[in-house]
């Protein structure tokens, strides 16, 4: 019955409670739609750090960090790789040779940053296809590098030009090559474009003479899984004291410090709002108070107790949230489902500013279910407590007063 009464009292002033309710589904779209579009772009340049360099997670030798040298490269047994490749949340293992060497090419030498990969693994992390610009891929037993734009405008380089290199290899060793150029690729940052040659594990491996051994193990962990608690499980199958395992996030704290800085932006933007809505929830719910004074008193006096009285009020308010939240998420739900498959694509300036510093230009919204929820509750929760006020003054009532009035 109380429900009911509620239901009918929310539609008896149609034009105070569609006001509420688009203030509320106002407030719920642009929180969602922004929270979105910022999340969308933080994640998108983690993506762009990750696929391109670091991995959500790596693992190395102790000191790697610190001295990245091809000295400090180990050998990871085949049982612990299986034992971690059974932890929730991994979705693949990569395992990387990392070393520096100096390119020439006729009458020019650079300084090139060599990377040996298994490229079918590597394709689950980032899609290279996308970064293919010219000629192809690796395949599993091709002796060819591939090397990034900046270096193939350097050295002005076509497919099938051959790089040589000189580094020091494992312990002391001789690193001496020649390999064709087999494909161009953009790593969209211009650091590692600079910088980046890519060859087979295997190749690298023969390369350095460093026979069965990695610089570093990369693990791509399944999308929005916590990347603290695989490091805790990985922790639990190694031996601590002669490997590290990092997150990107210690690896990058500067990407890191970067994104928490603007997120407290956007988050203050929305508290605004919030407060905003939050005056408009409370004006409703203070007139619908204020003009129902004499029907408070006439339901008290015949008999009903105050406490149902409150509950009536209650449900009223939780009704009108509920309309206007529910019409925000299922308003923005399209809205970012659209964007987060056909992400929005800068321009101008600020394309140029975001390519200096190394991401991609895009911006791809979010589409998690946390988001909706998490400020749909927040609303709730604001609706809850407004409804403070009333509960208070029904509380004080006195029947024969409101009736005067």
């Amino acid at each position: 019955m109380l429900i009911k009464i509620a239901w009918r009292n929310v539609w008896r002033n149609k034009r105070r409670s569609f006001i509420t309710i688009v203030a509320i589904f106002i407030a719920v779209f642009l929180a969602i739609i922004l929270r979105s579009l910022q999340l969308g772009m933080y994640d998108n340049m983690i993506n762009n750090v990750v696929g391109s360099y670091t991995g959500y997670i790596q693992l190395h030798s102790k000191g790697y960090w610190e001295d990245k040298t091809i000295d400090n490269a180990f050998e990871f047994d085949q049982a612990t790789l299986l034992n971690i490749q059974k932890i929730d949340g991994i979705a693949s293992i990569l395992k990387r040779v990392q070393t520096g060497a100096l390119s020439s090419y006729k009458d020019l030498s650079k300084f090139v940053y060599i990377n040996g990969i298994e490229l079918d693994k590597e394709q689950r992390l980032t899609d290279w296809n996308k970064r293919l610009i010219d000629g192809k891929l690796l395949t599993n037993d091709s002796k060819s590098i591939i090397v990034a734009k900046g270096i193939a405008k350097y050295f002005n380089l076509k497919i099938g030009d051959t790089l040589i290199f000189i580094g020091q290899g494992y312990h002391g060793m001789q690193a001496v090559g020649a390999y064709p150029v087999e494909g161009v690729i953009d790593m969209k940052n211009p650091s590692l474009n600079n910088y980046s040659v890519f060859m087979n594990l295997q190749t690298a491996q023969d390369f350095v003479s460093a026979y069965n051994l990695i610089t570093n193990l990369i693990v791509d962990k399944e999308q929005y899984f916590d990347e603290n608690k695989i490091v805790e499980e990985i922790k639990s199958n190694i031996n601590t004291q002669y490997n590290d395992v990092m997150t990107w996030k210690e690896m990058t704290p500067e990407l890191d410090q970067l994104i928490e800085a603007d997120s407290a932006g956007g988050i203050l933007i929305i508290m605004i709002l919030y407060m905003i809505v939050s005056f408009g929830i409370f004006g409703t719910v203070l007139m619908m108070t204020q003009e129902r004074f004499y029907e408070f008193g006439v339901l008290i006096s015949i008999g009903m107790k105050k406490s149902k009285l409150i509950i009536t009020l209650i449900i009223e308010t939780i009704f009108l949230s509920f309309i206007g939240i529910m019409s925000g998420v299922i308003a923005s739900t399209p809205i970012i489902n659209y964007y987060h498959y056909n992400p929005l694509t800068l321009f101008g300036a600020g394309a140029e500013q975001l390519e200096a510093a190394g991401f991609e230009p895009i911006i791809p919204m979010m589409n998690t279910y946390d988001i909706a929820l998490a400020h749909s509750l927040i609303i709730f929760c604001i609706s809850i407590i407004i409804c403070i006020y009333p509960i208070f003054i029904i509380w004080r009532l006195q029947p024969i007063k409101a009736m005067k009035r």
